[in-house]
């Protein structure tokens, strides 16, 4: 079961534990393929899903999907039998939910922080652990303009060498657009399009979801530098009333 930890445990445990001999398949000459997201739709918009050895950002107001879609890829790595990290900075991390988008939690390291500095050391010392197949760092939640300012000014580029060449993403979710792009392989925009009802009309309706819209807005490739989408670059997904999203029907 996850637990969560606070930064003062994670130095020591990482060493103890030894994440860096968890991914079964590190090493090797062959350029290593993108590992799905866990959603068809996402994996398509993203030329098979999320690039190995990056930092991806997926950005978007709250109950827009991007809570939904990053335990969608967390879930996705513990079912590939991987070490997968969760910096929750903000207090969202819910575990029920985590389970129903499908995450065994008993390869999950979960981390709790107070404050931004808290969880800038906690992904350097996951990064820097090597081992884990997916790190996300959670931002959802907050809205104050100074807490957004002072993770806009982190040293992305450098936290990014911490991952290339190695089977290891980093996975940024926030409400604000950018914090990470100047490192960042590909950013999605989540958008919320319209409220999803059940029920009987004239007697009782109850929210079944939300119908979100994720686009494409950028994503680098190797020896081609930053692009924008040449193709489709935007879906339409379900956002369920339990937090599971899927491409729309």
């Amino acid at each position: 079961m996850a637990s969560a930890l606070s930064i003062d445990r994670l130095q020591g445990l990482l060493r103890e534990r030894g994440f860096a001999r968890s991914l079964p398949w590190q090493g090797g000459d062959a350029p290593a393929l993108p590992a799905s997201t866990g959603v068809s739709a996402l994996d398509a918009l993203l030329d098979g899903g999320l690039a190995r050895g990056q930092i991806h950002e997926i950005s978007g107001a709250l109950s827009s999907g991007c809570t939904a879609a990053a335990l969608a890829m967390a879930a996705a790595s513990t079912q590939r039998g991987e070490a997968t990290a969760y910096i929750d900075a903000t207090d969202n991390f819910h575990p029920p939910t985590a389970e129903r988008a499908g995450m065994d939690l008993n390869r999950l390291l979960l981390v709790r922080c107070q404050w931004p500095r808290e969880a800038w050391e906690a992904v350097n010392l996951v990064v820097s652990a090597g081992g884990f197949g997916l790190i996300v760092l959670d931002l959802m939640g907050t809205r104050s303009r100074r807490f957004l300012q002072e993770w806009q000014m982190r040293p992305w580029l450098k936290l990014q060498r911490g991952i290339e060449n190695t089977q290891s993403m980093l996975l940024v979710a926030a409400t604000h657009k950018g914090i990470a792009a100047h490192a960042a392989a590909a950013r999605v925009e989540f958008c919320r399009k319209e409220a999803c009802w059940k029920g009987h009309s004239g007697v009782s309706f109850v929210l079944d979801g939300m119908r979100v819209e994720a686009t494409l807005v950028y994503q680098r490739h190797p020896h081609q530098g930053k692009r924008a989408p040449q193709r489709e670059h935007s879906c339409t997904l379900d956002l369920r009333a339990a937090g599971e999203l899927e491409a729309s029907g």
